[in-house]
């Protein structure tokens, strides 16, 4: 009778920790990524489950609105997404930070690039007036958001300035489209630029960076409000022990940053300022 209750005691609690890891946890992930990473992130997750005793699973969206959809249905628990979407969904949806990568010299922040072709003649991005130029998500910090704030600070509207603005809803299609001569510009997520000539040297010996926006914030991790926080912590631990051991380390060298680390929602404050400029000033490029 003494063993039979202490069983039952047991499994009461337990019961509360059970769902958390009954079912997957869903992973959410949009334009801030290149094709070629694909693999690569599916041996992130590898690592991650296998850290936490978790199943990680990958959900490709469309787009940063596709992905809010996601994380407000909870069709995705956490998601890595630009700055510029998590400031908003942390406003009306409720995000929260998981955690943040760093780039390959250790720090939190990444640039907006201007590109185009290199025997083209462009110097910055005001040389581009008249000339079809690609954005990524019209959410996009660096794709979207850097270069309709810079032309708004002169007075300029990007679906006036450009002609026209072409959406990839890819930073990596967007640097085929400049590549392939689609358009004549674009602006792009530098980290995913740097995984991309790297991984293809004919994109480095074609395409040059015309102008360098920054530093920003870099691209997070974040979570839906509801995420149980057992699972929450496990997956952060797991993430910020990474650089400690060679097998984290080789596939974060891989997917092209060092580590990762906590922050405050004050770290994305710039972006904040830049998002409520364009909103207060107005722009018709969304």
């Amino acid at each position: 009778m003494k063993l039979l209750l202490a069983v039952s005691l047991y499994v009461l609690v337990l019961l509360p920790v059970l769902p958390a890891y009954a079912q997957d946890i869903k992973i959410g992930f949009t334009a801030v990524i290149t094709r070629e990473d694909a693999e690569s992130i599916y041996s992130f997750l590898d690592y991650i489950s296998k850290k936490t005793g978790l199943a990680l699973k990958p959900v490709f969206a469309k787009s940063y609105d596709e992905m809010d959809y996601f994380l407000s249905i909870g069709k995705v628990d956490i998601a890595y997404i630009c700055g510029g979407p998590y400031v908003e969904g942390r406003e009306r949806y409720g995000y929260k930070i998981l955690a943040i990568p760093l780039n390959r010299d250790g720090k939190p922040y990444y640039y907006s690039l201007v590109i185009t072709r290199k025997e083209k003649p462009y110097k910055s991005l005001l040389d581009f007036k008249g000339k079809p130029y690609a954005f990524s998500d019209p959410k996009s910090n660096s794709g979207s958001l850097v270069p309709t704030y810079i032309l708004l600070k002169k007075g300029l509207k990007a679906d006036e300035f450009f002609r026209p603005v072409v959406y990839t809803y890819s930073h990596y299609e967007s640097i085929l489209a400049v590549y392939k001569g689609f358009v004549e510009g674009a602006s792009v997520d530098s980290l995913v630029y740097e995984q991309a000539i790297r991984l293809d040297k004919r994109l480095e010996r074609e395409i040059k960076v015309v102008e360098k926006y920054g530093p920003f914030p870099i691209t997070p991790f974040v979570y839906r409000r509801d995420l149980d926080n057992l699972t929450v912590e496990r997956i952060k631990d797991a993430l910020l022990k990474m650089k400690e051991e060679e097998e984290g380390r080789r596939i974060l060298n891989v997917l092209g940053v060092s580590g990762f680390r906590t922050v405050r929602d004050e770290f994305y404050k710039t972006i904040k300022e830049m998002l409520d400029y364009v909103r207060r000033n107005g722009t018709s490029n969304k």
